[in-house]
């Protein structure tokens, strides 16, 4: 697992949701939205929209929606 891949995993929906909602900044949080599988933050990053998804097992992942290059990404992870 990489070192990305653990901060990801070790993060809260609750802790993110909140940060993003008080300290505005390049991520925008548009919606928090629950699936049966997975709570999800839908977001946009330089206007480009992604899905941070946090399933049942706790494990975070960062879904790419629109068109975010690989660098972008990274950004977002980090």
């Amino acid at each position: 697992m990489t070192t990305q891949a653990k901060q990801l995993d070790a993060l809260d929906i609750e802790v993110v949701a909140h940060r993003l909602q008080q300290h505005p900044g390049d991520i925008v949080l548009e919606q928090r939205v629950s699936i049966p599988e997975a709570d999800v933050l839908c977001c946009r990053y330089k206007g480009e929209r992604f899905n941070m998804k946090f399933d049942l097992d706790y494990v975070v992942f960062v879904d790419r929606i629109g068109a975010l290059s690989d660098s972008d990404m990274a950004d977002i992870v980090r």
